[in-house]
Order: C-alpha cells, then structure tokens, then sequence
C-alpha cells in the first residue's frame, strides 16, 4: 500500500475511534448531568421515597461511576442500549423502528444537495464569470437568505403553502415517499446554500487558471471543458462539507420532524427529553453521532480518491 495512504488511513481510524470514545463517554454521563432524577422519571411522580430508592437500585445509580460505566459499555458490546422508562421495550426496538423514515430524509435531503446545489453553484460560477452582474448579486442574496432561514421555519412556510394552502403534498406522517418531499427540502434548503456558494467559488477559482484560458483558446466545447476541467473540481470541493451538510441535515431532522408529525428519530427523541426516558434519549442521540461520525469517515476516504492531493502532508 502507497505510504501516503497507509498513513492517512491510519490517522482517519484513530481519529474516529477517538471520536466514538468520546460519543459514548457524553452519552453516559448525560444521565448525570441532565436536570432531573432517572429514579425519580422511572418510578413515578407520585411515588414515596422507598419506591425512588428501589428503582435507583435497579438502574444501578447507587454504584459508583466507573462500574455504572462498565456496565453501559457492557450493554454496547451488545447492541443493548437498556429498555425504555415509558413502554418497557428495549431502545433498540425504538430505534428500529424509527430509523426508516430519518435516514429517508437524509437520503432525500442528500440527493437535493448534490442533484440541486452543485449545478446551482456551477451555474453561477458560470454566469458571475462572464460578467453577468444582476445573476451574480441575485444568487448570492438568494443562497444568503436561504442559509440564514432556520429549519422550523422553512418548514413551517413549505407545510402553509404547499400542504395546506395549495395541498399539493401531505402535511404530515410518512405513509407515502411524497410524504417525505416537503420535510426534505425543509432540511436540505440552508446545506444546500452553503455548497452551491463553495461551488461557486471554486468554480470562478478554476475558470480562471491558466490552463482553462488554453483550453478555451484550443476551442475546447463548453461540455467537455466544465465536464473534465471544472466540475471534477466542482465536486470535490462539495464533498469537502459534505461531512458537515449531513451533519445538518441530520440536525435539521430533528426539529423538522416535529412540525410535519412525522414518526422519526427525532421525533423519539424530543418525546423522550420531555418525559425523561434517558435510555431512548441516549441510545437516539448515540445513534445519530455515530451515523455523523462515521459518514464524515466515508467522506474523508471519498475525498482522498476523487482529489488525491489531500494526501500531500500525510506524511
């Protein structure tokens, strides 16, 4: 295996590991630090004293912290994130069946990123290069405005105009893959800003190269000069954020979740954080920081193949 390559696996694989270490000790000690008695949440409001004592007991908080930790890492080992405190079903049961329609939107909110936000960068780059100033101010206003729009609140406008007012596409649940249209660009809509604006960008930054001014003066068709010269850049400098869009995206879903009543993660886990069902809310919040973790992981090797100058200083 190239050195460089070997080095920069290595160096990626510590750093997740490093990354999931870290993920997993705040999710433990989320039941510490968060407002509120587990035993307390488990046991009941109305409950005495003997009864909180009991069911502290049972989750082990009377232990010290290093066992309670050992246990927990026990349970990962696994795959058994406790039972939850509401239905006495095993989180992992929760998060399986709630996991379809969150990566359904991040899958969704993806392909609007990639299919919508690098042509729309590649478009503009395109059009502010050749002096087309109205173009150059409207795009730049436009993806300001639309990477400064809270998630809750474009969804909220997309749910009043298009579900309910011109009911075009339904309001809430995910019954239907068009059920999943409107929360999907609801998500997608500020990640999508910020790559098509880097697009942008580094799309003026190739026109301007020297070898673009000789393939231009070799009369090089406008298909095969933005096929081969600027859309490769194009992409790669896409899938430089493309770690943090999904992050977004995945951020996004939670909230959004909520204004279209759809049965997700995020949904789960709002419910869980108002009637304290630690379990659901840590084995949830350890899922989705896996999920980002591990794509940025994939980007990161994804980046290295499409640009291998990413490579240079691995050494």
């Amino acid at each position: 295996m190239n050195p460089k390559w070997r080095h920069f696996l290595l160096r990626r694989l510590t750093r997740l590991v490093v990354v999931l270490a870290g993920l997993v000790i705040a999710t433990f000690a989320l039941i510490h630090v968060v407002p509120g008695d587990p035993a307390r949440a488990i046991a009941g409001a109305q409950a005495d004293q003997n009864a909180v004592e009991r069911a502290r007991e049972e989750l082990g908080l009377n232990d010290p912290a290093y066992v309670q930790f050992g246990d927990y890492l026990s349970g990962l080992v696994r795959l058994d994130f406790g039972d939850s405190f509401e239905t006495d079903e095993p989180v992992t049961k929760v998060i399986s069946r709630s996991i379809g329609p969150t990566a359904e939107l991040a899958a969704f909110g993806m392909a609007i990123i990639l299919f919508v936000g690098i042509p729309l960068g590649l478009l503009g780059g395109a059009l502010s290069q050749e002096g087309n100033r109205k173009f150059e101010l409207g795009f730049s206003g436009l993806t300001g405005i639309m990477a400064a729009l809270p998630d809750y609140l474009t969804a909220t406008v997309l749910a009043l105009v298009f579900a309910v007012s011109l009911q075009w596409l339904p309001v809430a649940g995910a019954a239907t893959l068009s059920a999943a249209i409107l929360p999907a660009i609801a998500i997608a809509v500020r990640p999508m800003a910020m790559v098509s604006r880097l697009v942008r960008i580094r799309t003026l930054d190739v026109l301007e190269q020297d070898y673009i001014r000789s393939a231009r003066s070799k009369r090089l068709s406008p298909r095969a000069l933005y096929g081969r010269h600027v859309a490769p850049n194009a992409l790669a400098a896409a899938l430089s954020v493309a770690g943090i869009a999904f992050a977004a995206l995945v951020g996004g879903a939670v909230i959004v979740e909520q204004v279209f009543a759809r049965p997700g993660l995020g949904t789960e886990l709002v419910q869980g954080l108002l009637v304290k069902n630690y379990p659901v809310v840590q084995g949830i919040i350890l899922t989705l920081g896996a999920a980002i973790v591990i794509v940025n992981a994939i980007v990161d090797a994804t980046l290295a193949l499409v640009d291998p100058r990413t490579l240079e200083g691995e050494l």
